[in-house]
Order: C-alpha cells, then sequence, then structure tokens
C-alpha cells in the first residue's frame, strides 16, 4: 500500500563527492549538501530523513518561506546554515544571494548584485538556474547574467569576475545554467552555448585565471562531473553533441567521444568505470517544456541545436546514431585514456533530471515522469514505472531507496533495486513548480520557484 500524505504550507511562507576529496572524512558529515546534487551524486549522507510526512506536520524543524525574485537552483547546505541564490527584475539584473538557518528558515544575511547581461525575464529562458557551491570558507554563486559572486559564509565579499563582460555574452534561446564545481582548488565553469564556448578554472581562493580551454559552441545546460582516475581528478563535461574529459589540473583533453545527441540538459552521473549520460530522443534532449499556466511557464532551459564539432585528435568518429541515453567505459593508462560507448538507447529517455546511479543500476525520469531502472554496464531495463507527475528536480538516493520530488509537489519513494516496489507518496502544499532538494542530517530542503520548505522527521 501507498501512503498518500500532505505537508500544509501558508500562503505567506510558501513553501561525486570525488570534488571534495581535500575535506577530511569527519567533515562529510557535517557538511551535509555543498552543491549541485550534494556531493556530485545525489546521494543523501544522513540517515534520518523521512520517506513520508503525516497532513500538516508543522513539528520542530518543519518550515516554508518566501524568497525575493525567482530560482530554478537549489539549495546547498553547510553545517546549519542553507544557501541559495535567485534573481529578480524585468531583466533578471538584480541578483541575490542568502543565507537560511536550516533550524528555522530564519535569513541569516541576504546580499544583492546587479548583474552583467540582462535578459528579459521569461518563462523559456535561465531564471536564477545555476547551484551555488560551497567549501569551508566560502559560498561561490554563478548567475546567468555571468557574474561569479564569492563570499565568506557569513556574507562578507571576496571576490568577483564577470565571464561574459571578459570574453563575451551568452547566446541562444534558453540562456545559461551550468552549475560551478570545486574542485583541486579550482573554481571550474562550464560555458557551453550558441557563442564561443569554454570551460573555465578560476582559483578559488583569489578569483585569478587558472586556465582556459575552448570548447564546441554546443547547447550545454548540463554540469561537470568529477572523476578520480589514474590518480587525477578528471571533469567529464558533457554538451549537446558530445562528451569529453579534461585533466582538472591543466584543463588537458584526455578524451572526446561526438556524435551524441540529445544530451543537452542532464549532468553525467558516475558509477565506477562507466560515465552514465542521460539524453533524450525528444525534441531539445531535456528542453523546455510546460508548466503551470501556459507553454514553457518557469521550465528549465536546454535544447539540442549543436552542430557536430570537428574531429580532433583522440576524438572517436562514429556513424549518425539516434538520440538516447548511454553508458561510457572510461579507459586507464593502460588503454591510452580511451573511452568507448558502452551502450546507448533511444527507449531510455531522460528529460531534466540528472540520472542518478546506486550500486550498478541507473534511474532515469523521462520528461513526461517515466522511471526507468537500468543495468549500469549492459543497459538492459529492469523495470520501468509511471510517476504521477513530471520531474524536474533530479532524484536523490537516501538508505536504500529513491525519492522523486514531481514538479507539482508530489514525493515517490521507491526500493532502490532490480525489482519495482512503492513505498510511500508523499504531498507539497505549494503552487510553485519544485525544482530542486538539498538534504541535511534529518530533513529535505525543497526548492519552488518562489520559496524554500524543509520537511523533517520527529525528534524523539
Amino acid at each position: 500500500m501507498i501512503c498518500r500524505l500532505v505537508l500544509c504550507s501558508s500562503p505567506f511562507r510558501l513553501g561525486l563527492g570525488l570534488f571534495f576529496a581535500a575535506i577530511p572524512a569527519f567533515a562529510i558529515a557535517e557538511t551535509l549538501w555543498p552543491g549541485f546534487r550534494g556531493q556530485g551524486d545525489s546521494h543523501v549522507v544522513g540517515k534520518n530523513l523521512p520517506l513520508f510526512w503525516e497532513m500538516g506536520n508543522r513539528g520542530p524543524g518543519n518550515w516554508s518561506i518566501r524568497l525575493p525574485g525567482y530560482g530554478q537552483s537549489s539549495p546547498v547546505v553547510w553545517n546549519d546554515t542553507i544557501f541559495v541564490t535567485a534573481v529578480s527584475g524585468a531583466e533578471k539584473e538584480e541578483l541575490h544571494v542568502l543565507a537560511i538557518s536550516r533550524v528555522d528558515g530564519k535569513t541569516l544575511w541576504q546580499k544583492e548584485f546587479s548583474g552583467t547581461q540582462h535578459v528579459k525575464d521569461s518563462d523559456t529562458v535561465s531564471r536564477g538556474a545555476p547551484t551555488p557551491v560551497a567549501d569551508a570558507e566560502r559560498i561561490y554563486a554563478v548567475f546567468e547574467s555571468g557574474d561569479v559572486i564569492v563570499l565568506t559564509h557569513d556574507g562578507e565579499a571576496r571576490w568577483q569576475r564577470s565571464f561574459v563582460k571578459e570574453f563575451g555574452e551568452i547566446k541562444g534561446p534558453h540562456g545559461y545554467a551550468s552549475s560551478p564545481v570545486l574542485v583541486d582548488g579550482l573554481l571550474i565553469l562550464q560555458v557551453s552555448h550558441a557563442g564561443p564556448s569554454y570551460v573555465l578554472a578560476l582559483d578559488a581562493a583569489s578569483g585569478e585565471q587558472r586556465w582556459k580551454v575552448d570548447h564546441p559552441s554546443q547547447t550545454g545546460q548540463s554540469s561537470p562531473a568529477v572523476v578520480r582516475r589514474d590518480s587525477q581528478n578528471q571533469l567529464i563535461i558533457s554538451t549537446a553533441g558530445s562528451v569529453r574529459a579534461l585533466q582538472a589540473s591543466t584543463g588537458e583533453e584526455v578524451w572526446a567521444l561526438n556524435d551524441i545527441r540529445g544530451n543537452s540538459t542532464a549532468s553525467p552521473s558516475i558509477d565506477g568505470d562507466y560515465i552514465v549520460i542521460g539524453a533524450s530522443a525528444e525534441r531539445g534532449g531535456g528542453g523546455p517544456g510546460r508548466g503551470r499556466g501556459g507553454p514553457n511557464q518557469g521550465g528549465p532551459p536546454g535544447t539540442d541545436t549543436a552542430a557536430k564539432p570537428p574531429a580532433r585528435g583522440g576524438v572517436e568518429e562514429k556513424p549518425s546514431t539516434p538520440p538516447g541515453s548511454l553508458a561510457i567505459l572510461m579507459g586507464n593508462q593502460e588503454s591510452a585514456g580511451a573511452a568507448q560507448v558502452a551502450w546507448q538507447s533511444p527507449k531510455i529517455s531522460s528529460g531534466y533530471a540528472s540520472p542518478l546511479v546506486l550500486d550498478g543500476l541507473a534511474y532515469f525520469v523521462s520528461r513526461v515522469g517515466g522511471v526507468q531502472c537500468v543495468d549500469v554496464a549492459t543497459g538492459d531495463v529492469k523495470w520501468q514505472h509511471r510517476l504521477p507527475g513530471q520531474v524536474w528536480a533530479s532524484p536523490v538516493a537516501s538508505n536504500g531507496h529513491i525519492l522523486f520530488f514531481c514538479k507539482e509537489g508530489t514525493v515517490v519513494a521507491l526500493k532502490a533495486g532490480p525489482e519495482l516496489v512503492e513505498v510511500a507518496e508523499s504531498q507539497l502544499s505549494t503552487t510553485d513548480i519544485v525544482y530542486g532538494v538539498a538534504a541535511d542530517d534529518r530533513g529535505w530542503i525543497v526548492r519552488t520557484g518562489r520559496g524554500l520548505i524543509r520537511v523533517t522527521t520527529e525528534i524523539k
């Protein structure tokens, strides 16, 4: 039996850890959720999070708040502080960075900045989409205006840069949405769009440029993933048309695979020697969909309009293949750093949500809310399930379960594994779209377009 439960919300108070390898093990439990998809894999560290919650649960630690402006970014958590970003103004010219107490939802501090590139606010473009990332000293906020704003945990400014002022404005119909990652003391930015594209590494402490490498002009709303290979950290960059690996310390290309289609939106997921890439045969590869009130309302940006990039050294050329999700088997020093497609299937579809991998299985969510459990090594589909709605937030793994936060507020918990087991269904009471989710040691922090909601277990 599935439990159907509701959390109410007041109309005035709305509702791969590898890139943190330098953080001591004891600090990871305290860090909780420092970037997009937590440690980069959407796996929850805390063991006391609820799989469902009771109607009207207003106990200690449960709260909902309204934020300034609008945001599609996910919240991040460092100890007792939640950091979140938003944009406002007719041209999204106002940028907001906030620190929120995870205990009671009170605003600890709020900072406003002016954006460099102004784009008319609409439902078809990025609206505060990049998720910030935090380390022990700083919070790094990136906006689709091209601004990088770095603050201390107390809200004091440390450094600021504008990559559109330095390297040119973002071009294309849907804006910029890639989230930054931290690795080897570097802040990595993936700037992939219709104009001159690149991957940029900035010194995390000072903001100074360490390296910049050109990238094919391919739409890429996904975020980089980090993987440890041959005693070095590598960046996995997935954009519409290619998947490539770069050395994190230098930006040097390790390998590249072209003729990859439909992969503009979902971020790569790592499972041992495999890279799982979510893609879609639907137009846009996970691009804008429909939301409340009309076409494309509040939808995540993304489209698949890139031309095939030219051949380069280390690039494996293949005949044109239909778009669809795939797994890449990475090589090592013994195999000269080569990588190859292990499998690819147009029948396995990924929309806005990034695929989640756990214990050799990958969980894909299509644009219409269809879940597929797939063997990472072979591509065999173990089971399929239709969720009660679309999902724009990436699914999360918690204590042997996978939770799906549907965009309308329904939350579905399924047991992880090769057999479909439905566990619970809960409901967030919100009139906003659910874009992202974070976790602390006993609660979920859910990001809607205009607010945050925290759902916790009852403290005994």
